[in-house]
C-alpha cells in the first residue's frame, strides 16, 4: 500500500512539473507536448487512487463520505469545520459500496446561482476549490536509484 501512496505523491508531482513547463513553453508545440505528458500523469493518479481504494478500507471509507465546501471554509476563517448533521436514529446506515461495484461519482462543486444542493450559499469561488485540495500534497524525495520523471507514449491525439 505504501507503494501505491508513493507511486500516487510521485505522479501528482510529475503533473504540477509538467504543466509548469507547459505554461513556460516557448512554442505552441512544445506546450503541447507538455501537456500530454500532464495528461497521461493524471490518468496514472486514477489508476493509482483506483487501486487504494480496492485495497485500503479505510482509505475507501473517506472516498464513500461526502466532503462539502463547508469542511474546508472552516479552515479558511481560522475556525472549526461545522459537525455534519446526523441521520435519525431511525433511518437505516448506508451500507459501504462493495469493490466490486462502482459507486456513483460524488457531484463536482456548487450548483447554479451561487447555491449549493441544500439551498445555502456558497463562499466567493477564490476562497475555496476542494477539488484542488490533492495537488497539496508534497511528494516524498525520491528513492535512491530511480527516476523521478515518467515518460509515456508520445502518440498525437489529434
Amino acid at each position: 500500500m505504501a507503494l501505491v501512496r508513493q507511486v500516487l505523491a510521485r505522479e501528482l508531482e510529475t503533473i504540477n512539473e509538467y504543466e509548469a513547463h507547459a505554461r513556460a513553453a516557448s512554442t505552441p508545440e512544445l506546450r503541447d507536448f507538455f501537456l500530454h505528458l500532464a495528461a497521461e500523469e493524471k490518468e496514472h493518479v486514477a489508476e493509482a487512487v483506483h487501486m487504494l481504494r480496492l485495497l485500503d478500507a479505510g482509505q475507501e471509507a473517506h472516498f464513500a463520505k461526502p466532503v462539502t465546501t463547508g469542511h474546508f471554509q472552516g479552515a479558511i476563517e481560522g475556525k472549526p469545520a461545522p459537525a455534519p448533521a446526523r441521520a435519525p436514529a431511525s433511518a437505516p446506515a448506508a451500507a459501504a459500496p462493495s469493490p466490486a461495484a462502482p459507486s456513483e461519482p460524488a457531484s463536482r462543486g456548487p450548483a447554479r446561482g451561487g447555491r449549493n444542493a441544500n439551498g445555502q450559499a456558497e463562499p466567493p469561488p477564490g476562497l475555496v476549490q476542494p477539488e484542488r485540495v490533492l495537488y497539496g500534497v508534497p511528494a516524498p524525495p525520491p528513492s535512491p536509484g530511480v527516476q523521478p520523471l515518467t515518460v509515456g507514449s508520445l502518440r498525437r491525439s489529434r
